[in-house]
């Protein structure tokens, strides 16, 4: 059993399939990609809340003005890529739930490791756990949208990073925060 924190508002309790996002070996980027693709999923059960929003603003924040926004969309079309293919639900832990952020559900973990195996160029691992999340469907689109995403993650330089003269070549400078 999962231990979770003491939330008087929540009182979910973990399954045996799910694991804490802490063990999964996450780095920082896959934090924020996680938490951005919990956003849309929640924008696509609940529309009203257009977490949507939410989503581009932390990628923006998190990958700067210019790859920020490429990536919350690349993230959004291997979203729908997978959407597309499943022909069941979906299973995600509210975003800004204390409790539930803390926990990945079994989707969600597949998700981020087919995400991280293409990052580290384990393609096979990513096509694996592409079928599963796609329940033997077609993939190859899936698989291509998640490169897809991973490409602009190795282009993109995250804000704490970013050097003026990358901004004095387009004419654009950067606000201090």
């Amino acid at each position: 059993m999962i231990p979770t924190d003491h939330n008087t508002r929540c009182h979910r309790v973990p399954s045996p399939k799910e694991t804490l996002c802490k063990s999964a070996g996450f780095d920082n980027h896959e934090h924020i990609l996680l938490t951005a693709a919990r956003l849309y999923f929640q924008s696509f059960a609940e529309p009203h809340s257009q977490s949507w929003m939410q989503a581009l603003s932390l990628t923006q924040v998190h990958f700067g003005q210019f790859d920020g926004p490429i990536i919350a969309i690349r993230l959004l079309t291997a979203l729908q890529a997978m959407r597309c293919t499943r022909r069941s639900i979906f299973g995600f832990n509210a975003p800004q739930c204390a409790t539930c952020s803390k926990v990945l559900t079994e989707h969600e973990r597949r998700f981020m490791t087919a995400i991280q195996s293409v990052r580290r160029g384990q393609n096979s691992v990513a096509q694996l756990e592409i079928m599963l999340l796609c329940e033997g469907n077609e993939t190859e689109h899936v698989l291509a949208a998640f490169i897809d995403l991973s490409c602009v993650l190795a282009c993109a330089i995250p804000v704490a990073v970013h050097d003026t003269s990358r901004h004095a070549q387009t004419g654009l400078s950067q606000s201090p925060s």
